[in-house]
């Protein structure tokens, strides 16, 4: 790291924001996020969908990374798991709408020699036959008691901090709390790179993604104590967690096809179209593990400064 940017983050932060302010303040980011879904989720527009699903998973990675103090209250773990559920309840409509959406343009992409059989007809019956009743879900969901009471939860834990009474929370070595969330994606790199079989590799794949997502969003939390090094870490955790999630859309989109090919087979259609898009999935998820590695080590550069790791060799 440079004496320039280390001189600009001390001239940008003189004397840093405690910590439970900065968590306060980036809950509340959320929380407003999250209180207007109802209002902007719109299952033609999956973007409208995203934005809370991330805002969950912003606050729940938050209050995560403060292992000590998740460890001693348990309604901080009872708020983690609510956002847990919200963001998987929510997302699972939108993500079988971008799915479709994939699919659909990967055929339209194809040579009319390559369709073979009623394949965007059928790519319509199975998604609408999932994507309905995830969407049902996702509206009851917003209107339910428990939505509700996550909100509470969540203005209740922002009212604690910002009157300084979570304990374990100020006082803590920052430094630390990141090295140990890079240490977990050190952990998950290993396992990806050890890994035998595809179902394997994909699972621990999606398993680092969330581990960097994590770290990230941790990032953003406390950005204020160092703004210019937060930011060069985030871009750089930014674009890692892309290249995982295109890995893991590729092998979403693979269990799809595989699913797709057996309905197909059972109604006796021709399933060399979705034997063409399946290997594009495949090949597509092997150019990304291909590029792992570099982007890898290039991403987690300004983390591991941050963290004021040295060790160059692990993993």
């Amino acid at each position: 790291m440079s004496a320039d940017t280390d001189t600009a983050d001390r001239l940008t932060v003189a004397t840093p924001p405690p910590s439970h302010l900065l968590l306060a303040d980036y809950l509340d980011a959320q929380r407003a996020v999250l209180l207007a879904a109802p209002i902007t989720a719109d299952l033609a527009d999956p973007a409208t969908v995203h934005e809370p699903v991330v805002a969950a998973r912003r606050a729940r990675s938050a209050l995560s990374a403060h292992r000590p103090v998740v460890r001693k209250q348990s309604e901080v773990r009872r708020l983690i798991e609510e956002l847990r559920w919200f963001g998987i309840s929510l997302g699972a409509a939108a993500e079988l709408r971008e799915q479709s959406a994939r699919l659909h343009a990967e055929v339209d992409g194809l040579r009319p020699r390559y369709l073979r059989g009623p394949v965007r007809e059928r790519l319509d019956t199975y998604f609408a036959a999932r994507v309905q009743p995830a969407w049902a879900a996702a509206t009851e969901l917003l209107a339910a008691p428990r939505y509700h009471t996550m909100l509470e939860d969540l203005t209740a834990e922002e009212g604690l901090l910002r009157a300084g009474v979570v304990p374990g929370l100020d006082g803590v070595d920052q430094a630390r709390v990141l090295g140990e969330l890079l240490e977990r994606v050190r952990r998950r790199m290993r396992a990806v790179q050890t890994g035998r079989d595809e179902d394997g590799i994909d699972a621990a794949t999606h398993a680092l993604r969330k581990a960097v997502r994590r770290t990230r969003f941790y990032l953003e939390s406390v950005h204020d104590l160092a703004p210019t090094r937060s930011t060069a870490a985030v871009d750089g955790l930014r674009a890692l967690q892309d290249l995982l999630g295109e890995h893991q859309d590729a092998a979403v989109a693979k269990h799809h096809l595989i699913q797709l090919t057996r309905e197909a087979e059972s109604a006796g259609e021709s399933t060399f179209t979705y034997g063409l898009l399946l290997q594009r999935e495949i090949d597509r998820a092997a150019r990304c593990a291909q590029a792992l590695p570099a982007t890898y080590w290039q991403s987690l550069r300004a983390v591991r400064v941050m963290a004021d790791v040295h060790d160059v060799h692990d993993g």
